[in-house]
């Protein structure tokens, strides 16, 4: 099930039980951060645009990142903030640059931290969130 849409500009869909993470994705950033993206993108960094799903064992975050290579991403995870950072070198004429894409979101206490895994595959970085025991959904049979 598609959680939500996150783009640079910052946009949501629907909400599950994924709660303040999904209504503030962004909370670790300073708020005046956020303030000169909404007014003057062009000028902060550049974030990544964002997908999130969840299924019954899973949070999945989709990241796309196309054109950038496995040993140019940076997945870090400190304080319950996962934070993506992705290079982007560019190559025009004789003129070489660089930039960065980054994403920082504060997971939920359900997120069960020592699983987490992540993939690279055609541009989109997917990094799966495995739920805690407690949070994931009983099925219960008739008798």
């Amino acid at each position: 099930m598609k959680i939500a849409r996150c783009t640079p500009a910052f946009q949501f869909g629907r909400t599950s039980d994924f709660g303040p993470w999904l209504r503030h994705p962004l909370a670790s950033l300073p708020a005046m951060a956020q303030l000169f993206e909404d007014f003057l993108p062009a000028v902060t960094t550049s974030g990544l645009a964002t997908d999130l799903f969840e299924d019954a064992d899973y949070y999945h975050a989709c990241f796309e990142i196309p054109g950038v290579k496995k040993d140019a991403v940076k997945i870090e995870l400190k304080e319950r903030v996962l934070t993506v950072t992705a290079e982007r070198s560019l190559k025009v004429g004789d003129s070489e640059s660089t930039r960065s894409l980054s994403r920082a979101l504060a997971l939920p206490e359900t997120v069960q931290e020592d699983g987490i895994t992540a993939k690279l595959e055609d541009g989109i970085l997917t990094v799966s969130l495995p739920k805690q025991e407690s949070r994931k959904p009983k099925i219960i049979t008739i008798n």
